[in-house]
């Protein structure tokens, strides 16, 4: 018959070597485990790339205005995100898509049937910058107090804005592959 270990027993058996061989079983399985969960494929750079054709297609149904979506960017241009926000009482419904652009900038496009006073002021404050041509047709540039460009552009009852931290060549070329 085994008796339990007295608190001298158990002292004694508190050695570094005791406790390497009961860490070292451990290690080698936390290994393994992070070894075979590693993902595997392209070396992604943290950008979660979405499909933005559902949106655009549930932003033309529900928006209550022709929603223009980018056609023709390179696959450099990677969508991020998409917002359909309702109408509401005191605001026309407004769509919105992200992208990073070619140069690793963010760079988004936002439509409302607002006027374009309101639709620029979800930026804040703006100051006038000139123009910006875009497929023959001269886009209000503006500044943000943040110092953004924002381009925008109203036709019929629907602005446009085009902004980010992009470049302006990368926002142009975003707002002329609206259609």
């Amino acid at each position: 018959m085994t008796r339990p270990p007295t608190p001298a027993d158990r002292q004694r058996l508190r050695t570094p070597a005791n406790l390497w061989r009961a860490l070292i079983p451990l290690l080698v399985i936390v290994g393994l485990v992070v070894l075979l969960n590693r993902p595997s494929g392209p070396e992604s750079d943290g950008v979660h790339v979405i499909d933005p054709a559902p949106a655009i297609t549930a932003a033309r149904q529900q928006a209550g205005f022709a929603v223009l979506a980018p056609s023709g960017l390179g696959a450099r241009w990677r969508p991020t995100s998409t917002e359909l926000l309702p109408a509401g009482p005191s605001e026309a419904a407004s769509f919105r898509i992200g992208y990073v652009s070619p140069a690793g900038q963010y760079a988004e496009v936002f439509q409302s049937a607002d006027a374009p006073e309101a639709v620029a002021a979800h930026y804040g404050p703006l100051t006038t910058d000139g123009t910006a041509p875009v497929d023959g047709v001269d886009w209000q540039r503006y500044r943000t107090s943040a110092g953004r460009l924002l381009l925008r552009h109203t036709t019929g009852r629907v602005t446009v804005i085009v902004t980010g931290s992009a470049g302006q060549a990368e926002l142009v070329e975003l707002a002329g592959s609206l259609r």
